[in-house]
């Protein structure tokens, strides 16, 4: 049996290594950031990869659908790839955070798009985010926000789920509060069996679990938990291609085995620092045990926005000492 799950993986890594349909590199745009284009499952959907966050384009014969638009200095690199894959209006922007380097383009990108209702009288396309999302990238009464007016979202959801279906596509947007934010949304495409996680996954680093906006070790758990109910890996025929396709909101495409692999080191690093602390242990004392062996090589970073000591101090912060008996 050991013999034939060993093989069974092997098989598993040698396809998600080689180039597979529907992933074909489009050429790189000459001059200035270089973006990435790839084809995830043609014709209608497609993924942008270099302009901050990764952003999905789906086209179709309502118009093209994006999630997320990257950083407002890409707008317009982010632009030109678009329409390398589709002339067709944009019509919608669906926001899976109010982080800048997700909704740092909506204002550029949604002003060369339009609105879903012909009959509508606003200019531009619609952009939807989870209600939370709005109260984060909009200031308080008194306050001056950091993000142009152009950039909030014009419409917002406040109900677990929201469906639609455009481009003859079942599309549900799924809020988890509490994982990264209190904002994070899913994007779902059904027909095309492609998730978007947002920055709930980020396979460049730790997750980036940021407690003053709602952000926990629990929810975060509980996101990627989710993320497995939706994405059905390659079984039992594992040498084909048939699989979800999981655009994270940082890194490479993935599939069910790679939300596998990270749900299962948030949980060992998650379980090594309860224990610690339910020895009494400091967080100068647990960050000097070092929780994150065997995974910090990976996704550790001692520099930079969101650091390995950061990641292990929201943790810590937010698990409650317990007692065994």
């Amino acid at each position: 049996m050991t013999t034939l799950r060993a093989l069974a993986v092997l098989a598993v890594t040698l396809a998600m290594s080689q180039p597979s349909q529907g992933q074909v590199a489009q050429p790189r745009p000459s001059g200035g950031a270089a973006l990435e284009t790839i084809a995830i499952r043609p014709p209608s959907v497609y993924a942008i990869f270099g302009a901050g966050s990764n952003i999905v384009v789906h086209v179709g014969e309502d118009g093209v659908i994006l999630v997320d638009t990257g950083s407002a200095a890409m707008a317009d690199q982010v632009l030109a790839e678009v329409r390398k894959i589709s002339t067709a209006p944009i019509r919608l922007i669906i926001n899976t955070s109010a982080d800048a380097d997700h909704i740092g383009g909506n204002e550029r990108i949604a002003r060369e798009g339009a609105r879903l209702d012909p009959r509508s009288v606003e200019p531009g396309a619609e952009a939807l985010a989870h209600e939370n999302v709005l109260n984060r990238v909009s200031a308080p009464t008194g306050q001056q926000s950091t993000f142009p007016v152009g950039s909030w979202p014009t419409d917002t959801y406040i109900s677990r789920i929201k469906s639609m279906y455009l481009n003859d596509e079942g599309i549900q947007v799924i809020h988890h509060p509490a994982a990264h934010s209190d904002g994070d949304s899913v994007v779902f495409f059904r027909r095309a069996d492609v998730v978007v996680t947002g920055d709930i996954m980020d396979l460049r680093t730790f997750p980036v679990i940021d407690a003053t906006l709602g952000g926990s070790v629990q929810g975060e758990l509980d996101a990627l938990n989710a993320l497995l109910e939706l994405a059905i890996p390659a079984m039992p025929l594992i040498y084909k291609e048939g699989r979800t396709r999981v655009i994270p909101g940082h890194g490479r495409v993935s599939d069910q085995a790679e939300i596998v692999e990270y749900r299962d080191m948030v949980t060992v690093i998650r379980d090594r620092i309860q224990s610690m602390k339910n020895k009494g242990m400091t967080l100068d004392q647990v960050k000097a045990a070092n929780p994150t062996q065997g995974y910090r090589n990976r996704y550790g970073a001692d520099t930079g926005a969101w650091t390995t000591d950061m990641f292990v101090t929201a943790v810590y912060n937010q698990l409650t000492p317990s007692r065994t008996f």
